[in-house]
């Protein structure tokens, strides 16, 4: 009977482990490789089981981003106002811990990214 508590308790404490590393809530700081040179960007994001929500801050502006976070992967999605009216954003990376990296496709190009969450 202990060793079958014993092991229920890793089970939930290994659950629990997984489940707060599974956490991307926070402030993250962005590293965009853009055409022009690197871009700074911050991003503040809100999680509830895998949705996003939340914010990302550049050089023009703030704007609300949602998407998903799953199995180390992160897909968000915002709109910008351009010069020639609103681009879609799509973001796509990989989190390790408090470390992300990937590529945002802006509709007419690609760039990678790194971030780190503070």
């Amino acid at each position: 009977m202990a060793r079958l508590f014993s092991t229920l308790m890793a089970l939930v404490f290994a659950a629990t482990v997984a489940s707060a590393q599974a956490n991307i809530a926070g402030s993250w700081e962005l590293s965009i490789n853009g055409p022009e040179g690197v871009i700074s960007a911050a991003a503040d994001l809100k999680q509830d089981g895998d949705q996003i929500t939340g914010t990302i801050t550049s050089p023009q502006g703030s704007v609300d981003l949602k998407g998903t976070y799953k199995d180390k992967k992160v897909e968000l999605a915002f709109s910008i106002q351009g010069p020639n009216g609103a681009m879609d954003i799509k973001v796509n990376g990989d989190v390790d811990g408090a470390d992300m990296k990937g590529i945002i496709d802006f509709g007419m190009g690609m760039a990678d990214f790194t971030a780190k969450k503070k």
